[in-house]
């Protein structure tokens, strides 16, 4: 079985080649890339979406702290879905290299673009909720990291009553909350150490970062169970009012004197102010 296990990351390799890993080389009315071995022998293509059973978000939340200390953000969100799965339900997870999402540390090698925990997130989410569901999930998951208080009152009690499950904390202080405002690494760390008084490098900045990922992990788990359950995205993320109107001119579309020249959903002020002012 250990030499077929390998046959199977072999394969998963040599199909996905030249393909990014943000994307997971998913396509519409494709099979994924890996395949998992029967009991029988007999390889078995992973159709995408992968199978998936409801999982527990306290636990998760623990295993993407955990995850964090050994692989960073990134890394931590999605081995903790990951993980989960390959333990729960098995099959396809068996097989899938998890070292992959190590790139996206610190919002890709530490170029501070989006936040790694969201990029792990995400991918999970994408392989699980399939083409139906994916867009929907990440854009909830999305809304919810710009406007939610990081790290979470619940992560705070577990540090301080050294409930994770790492054996040496980088910090088991009650840390100080703060909210982003934009889904982007660079931006959801300054806010945290304008907040906090904490410099970049500090233990405490990596603890809250270890913390965060675990409550991004826990969030995404409890939109997977609520679209599992019910086939449906229950609480849409709608953007505010300041970026609604913004993107009343600056959308996708064809007219570049009209402001068709830049598109997003992220909050424009916090950064840009108001041009118009």
């Amino acid at each position: 079985m250990e030499k077929e296990n390998k046959l199977s990351r072999r394969r998963f390799l040599a199909q996905a080649g030249g393909v990014a890993v943000g994307a997971l080389a998913i396509s519409s009315g494709l099979s994924f890339i890996t395949e998992d071995v029967s009991a029988n022998g007999e390889e078995v293509q992973a159709e995408w979406p992968w199978p998936y059973e409801q999982l527990d978000p306290e636990e998760i939340r623990k295993l993407g702290h955990l995850g964090y200390y050994q692989g960073a953000c990134c890394y931590g969100a999605f081995t903790a879905i990951m993980n989960s799965l390959k333990e729960k339900v098995g099959g396809p997870y068996k097989t899938f290299p998890v070292d992959i999402m190590r790139y996206g540390e610190g919002g890709i090698v530490g170029w501070t673009t989006a936040c790694g925990a969201l990029n792990g997130a995400a991918a999970a989410i994408t392989l699980i909720a399939g083409e139906d569901g994916y867009k929907g999930i990440v854009n909830q998951l999305m809304g919810w990291y710009t406007q939610f208080p990081f790290p979470s009152d619940q992560s705070n009690e577990y540090a301080s009553k050294h409930a994770f499950l790492v054996d040496k904390y980088k910090s088991d202080e009650v840390l100080v909350q703060s909210v982003a405002d934009s889904p982007l690494c660079h931006v959801s760390v300054t806010r945290w150490c304008e907040e906090s008084g904490y410099a970049s490098g500090a233990s405490e900045r990596s603890e809250r970062c270890a913390r965060l990922t675990g409550d991004v992990a826990a969030k995404a788990v409890e939109l997977l169970n609520e679209y599992k359950s019910t086939g449906k995205i229950i609480t849409a993320f709608t953007p505010n009012e300041t970026t609604e109107s913004c993107r009343t001119c600056h959308f996708k579309g064809d007219n570049y004197d009209a402001g068709q020249f830049t598109r997003g959903k992220m909050d424009c002020e916090p950064c840009h102010g108001d041009p118009h002012s």
